[in-house]
């Protein structure tokens, strides 16, 4: 179950150009990576409060929001696009892979994980090499 809505969604960032199935889907991949972060960070995501509750959803909307296409006079992944009317010029750059639900610094911090703690607990459960886990 995806921890934002699409009315919540909808509420923070109207007029979206995709249907209720994508953005379903954008959602719970959002979540998905959410709790593959809380969960690798040890915190347990079956018992949050309140507060963490809506820290979540708002994590999961602006995960999702950069997952959503661009509109269809833009090419799916662009992130920044140039268009020169006289000169018949049309550029784009891509970013990232379109589509990957991936956390940034400042939302991994939302959640209570910060960069230098989430890589420790990673290399920890990832093990060094001695044998320990």
């Amino acid at each position: 179950m995806a921890y934002a809505t699409k009315a919540q969604y909808d509420a923070r960032y109207p007029g979206r150009t995709v249907g209720d199935a994508m953005l379903d889907e954008c959602l719970e991949d959002a979540s998905t990576a959410i709790d593959v972060a809380l969960e690798g960070a040890g915190i347990d995501v079956s018992d949050v409060s309140e507060d963490m509750e809506d820290r979540m959803m708002r994590v999961c909307r602006s995960v999702a929001n950069r997952m959503v296409p661009a509109g269809t006079d833009v090419p799916v992944g662009v992130t920044q696009a140039s268009i020169t009317a006289v000169g018949f010029t049309q550029s784009y750059s891509y970013g990232t892979t379109y589509g990957t639900p991936k956390l940034l610094k400042s939302e991994l911090a939302l959640l209570g994980i910060s960069g230098s703690a989430y890589r420790s607990v990673l290399a920890r459960t990832a093990g060094d090499g001695d044998g320990d886990v």
